[in-house]
């Protein structure tokens, strides 16, 4: 049976939008089934004043509800305002997602880019500690993730709702943070913020901004990532990057495996 990962597309993307960015990592990882879930929220363009660019998002979706066609509408888990002290419909994604996992399960691990990692932490947080939200019931019973990968991830920070009781996640949950160095929407500290709040972090860094790196090097290392959480597997314990060749191959390294708890400088990828 293939490893059954669900993966949450990031802000103003969607579920298609998101399964062609990962169309390169998804070929390599033969023996893994990616479940793009679509977000239940439509964002409009009064959701987003501050900022009509979608490609910043690493979003190729438009906003002209003329130009719109399900390939192209941008969608969200949540809507804020620039401040991010409130998320919005945030209880409409949550009965949401509650109600797919029950009727699809179970999911070995979680992918998440951006919003979408974040919100990937929240799920992982709420099977961790059925219960904890009056939109997220601890009956039935969910099975938890095997894993968590946040690419380009934050920890969630608003006011209303609160998630102060949600983190930090167990070391019994492998966490793997994936950070653009020269990321400017979520820059190395915002994405600290969720590094920290994980007892068992491990933090991998690309060269590049905002977007998922799907180099050889990094789609063969997402494969052997993925792939060791089958049983017998090790878990997560493999070699950086950098140590995959453009085969697959992996070779020796000068770092060891990961960066535990925050992004110091890794071997460029």
């Amino acid at each position: 049976m293939p490893l059954r990962v669900l993966a949450l597309c990031g802000f103003t993307q969607n579920a298609h939008i998101y399964s062609k960015q990962l169309g390169a990592i998804r070929k390599t990882c033969k023996e893994v089934e990616f479940v793009f879930l679509e977000p239940p929220i439509v964002v409009e363009k009064a959701d987003m004043p501050w900022n009509q660019n979608l490609s910043e998002f690493d979003s190729t979706a438009t906003t002209d509800e003329n130009a719109q066609t399900p390939e192209t509408t941008p969608r969200a888990w949540w809507l804020s305002a620039k401040d991010r002290t409130v998320y919005t419909r945030y209880d409409e994604t949550l009965r949401y997602i509650h109600d797919f996992l029950v009727k699809n399960p179970p999911f070995d691990g979680i992918m998440g880019f951006s919003q979408g990692g974040c919100m990937a932490a929240i799920l992982a947080a709420l099977l961790e500690k059925p219960g904890l939200s009056p939109y997220w019931p601890s009956e039935p019973s969910l099975p938890k993730f095997k894993f968590l990968i946040a690419v380009g991830g934050f920890l969630p920070s608003p006011t209303t709702p609160s998630f102060e009781d949600y983190f930090p996640l167990p070391a019994s949950l492998p966490t793997l943070h994936v950070v653009g160095r020269n990321d400017t929407l979520v820059t190395l500290e915002r994405s600290q913020t969720l590094v920290d709040r994980c007892d068992n972090a491990r933090v991998e860094i690309h060269e590049g901004g905002h977007f998922t790196p799907s180099k050889a090097s990094w789609r063969h290392f997402f494969n052997a990532y993925i792939s060791s959480f089958a049983e017998g597997g090790s878990q997560g314990d493999i070699g950086p990057p950098s140590s995959f060749g453009p085969s697959g191959t992996n070779t020796p390294a000068t770092s060891g495996p990961g960066t535990p708890r925050g992004p110091t400088p890794a071997p460029p990828a």
